[in-house]
């Protein structure tokens, strides 16, 4: 009885151990992720006309994160002359490395930039 209890213990402890390694490793991912975005966003924000309002592509010098933009529907955005545009990062391989199911992003944030109506701005290819 008492082998039973500390065998039960002990795997206990194991899986506990092995689900805090896992969670560890995606918010690991998540930060590497947000510094991605973080570099990304930076760079397009100095000439915020050529920020792809759709579009996608790799990161400059982060060969494991990929990006994806597009227009999110905000009529309080559209009254005032802006636009919403979601930035996304996912990993480059999404069946690899902890990556969200189907890759799903680990990050994505919604930035407010003025409304630009030109073909050039909603073209599909914006490397």
């Amino acid at each position: 009885m008492g082998t039973a209890l500390l065998g039960t213990l002990l795997v206990s402890i194991l899986i506990g151990s092995s689900r805090l390694q896992s969670q560890s490793a995606r918010a690991s991912r998540r930060i590497e992720a947000c510094k991605a975005a973080d570099a990304l966003l930076e760079a397009w924000w100095d000439n915020e006309a050529n920020f792809p309002r759709y579009g996608s592509g790799s990161v400059p010098g982060w060969e494991e994160w990929t990006w994806r933009t597009g227009r999110i529907q905000n009529p309080a955005a559209d009254e005032w002359g802006g636009e919403v545009i979601a930035v996304e990062i996912l990993a480059a391989d999404p069946g690899g490395r902890g990556a969200g199911l189907l890759g799903e992003p680990l990050v994505r944030i919604e930035v407010i930039l003025p409304a630009k109506r030109d073909e050039k701005a909603y073209g599909t290819d914006a490397d």
